[in-house]
């Protein structure tokens, strides 16, 4: 089987599980995945519905328990949740990949975007590192070179959730873990708030995953956000780093989805395909 991906609107995390859900994955066993993950972040609501389109869309409703969350405790969590959706290996192994790529990204993203965001005056963001940047001994680990300094995922909680929608919508259809894009990504534009203030669309751990992963990508085709952090750490997961037109053959086609994102924008739905 192969995957091809249509991001001619864009991708986030939760589009790609709606788009699984359309093209037959099973929709109790991908939201009830989605929903435990969330439940790990504070109290959740997660609902599928269709849209005028006839396209797929996920409600998602989290009231966070806490501000951030440290990149360990997304792994161990991670963990137990494979355990209690008996994940298979294939799909471990791909969640924790998307998992890795968004952390890598946040570091990175931090570490270069640092200067810019002490303009921002949000110095609390920074403390809050520093001051938990302590082991379970009580130790600081900035004196540690050898310890790898802990990345804090604070808009990018959200990233469990859609590890665990990716996941199970994957496994329930044995779709491949690897993809192609049938067009660049569309970034879409203008700006982007967050706790560090307001910077360029695409967000910076986006934009470090375009770069770093090579990830066809483009501007347009209207002033939103469309290609959220969890949606590049998705095509990062998948090695979605090439472009190709679908297959000619209609027959050889398994399965299709098409999915929306919250808002109802005029640009084309996230589709998804898979061939024999």
């Amino acid at each position: 089987m192969k995957l091809y991906i249509e991001p001619k609107g864009g991708i986030a995390g939760d589009m790609f599980s709606a788009a699984l859900i359309d093209a037959g994955a099973d929709a109790r066993t991908v939201t009830g995945a989605m929903k435990a993950a969330a439940e790990m972040l504070g109290r959740a609501v997660v609902s599928h519905r269709k849209t005028a389109d006839g396209c797929s869309r996920l409600h998602i409703e989290v009231e966070h328990h806490h501000g951030h969350l440290s990149s360990t405790k997304a792994q161990h969590l991670l963990e137990h949740l494979f355990e209690d959706f008996s994940i298979r290996n294939e799909y471990r192994a791909f969640g924790m990949r998307m998992l890795q790529h968004l952390i890598a990204a946040e570091k990175e993203a931090h570490a270069t975007y640092e200067f810019d965001m002490q303009h921002h005056h949000h110095h609390d963001a920074h403390h809050h590192k520093h001051e938990d940047g302590t082991t379970a001994s009580g130790h600081h680990h900035h004196h540690h070179h050898e310890d790898e300094p802990e990345a804090w995922l604070h808009e990018a909680q959200d990233i469990l959730i859609d590890v665990m929608g990716a996941v199970t919508g994957l496994q329930e259809l044995s779709a491949p873990t690897e993809a192609v894009l049938t067009c660049p990504v569309c970034w879409g534009g203008g700006s982007v708030s967050f706790s560090h203030g307001t910077l360029k669309v695409p967000a910076p751990a986006t934009e470090v995953m375009i770069r770093n992963n090579n990830i066809p990508a483009e501007a347009g085709p209207i002033e939103t956000e469309l290609f959220t952090p969890t949606g590049a750490a998705l095509l990062s997961a998948l090695n979605a780093n090439k472009v190709a037109a679908l297959p000619d053959n209609d027959k050889d086609m398994a399965a299709r989805g098409c999915s929306r994102g919250t808002k109802d924008l005029p640009i084309p739905p996230l589709s998804v395909y898979l061939y024999r």
